[in-house]
């Protein structure tokens, strides 16, 4: 269902605090746990939009520490309803994961996560593992597949 095209915008808050300080209170309409939305300094966000004729619409967002003492790849993670269930939610943690990889790190999202962030979290590793062992000959281990996948071990536990 491509009605456009979609960009992934990274964003400093140095440059957009007040627009980043506002997605974070969005989020607090969709997410029961969501507690921080003014102290964003120390994070960097993700926003994906959808671009048509009429200009960028938010889609979702997902933002990360700079530094992160835990090993989090994602602070917080947000589709808008009406683009859920739809492979967005699974973009979005795909792209972190890919930005975790680049950075020779694992990672993990922040916990808690909500009902919906753990299915989906669920399905994306899932299908990353079900991926590498599909092309995958001998034994492997779970550490194995943390470092190929860049998934943390705990989470690749959770997942089988």
């Amino acid at each position: 269902m491509v009605k456009g095209h979609y960009l992934c915008i990274k964003l400093d808050v140095k440059d957009h605090k007040l627009y980043c300080q506002n997605l974070c209170l969005m989020a607090k309409l969709f997410l029961d746990h969501k507690t921080l939305y003014f102290d964003v300094e120390p994070f960097l966000f993700y926003v994906l939009t959808e671009c048509d004729k009429h200009g960028a619409h938010l889609v979702g967002y997902f933002s990360k520490e700079k530094e992160s003492p835990d090993g989090n790849n994602v602070a917080c993670i947000l589709t808008l309803p009406p683009y859920q269930r739809k492979g967005f939610g699974k973009f979005l943690i795909a792209f972190s994961y890919e930005l975790t990889k680049k950075e020779h790190a694992i990672g993990s999202p922040e916990k808690p996560l909500s009902y919906l962030g753990k299915l989906s979290y669920r399905s994306y590793g899932s299908w990353v593992i079900m991926d590498i062992l599909k092309g995958y000959r001998g034994a492997l281990s779970v550490k194995g597949l943390s470092h190929m996948s860049s998934i943390t071990q705990c989470d690749i536990i959770s997942t089988f």
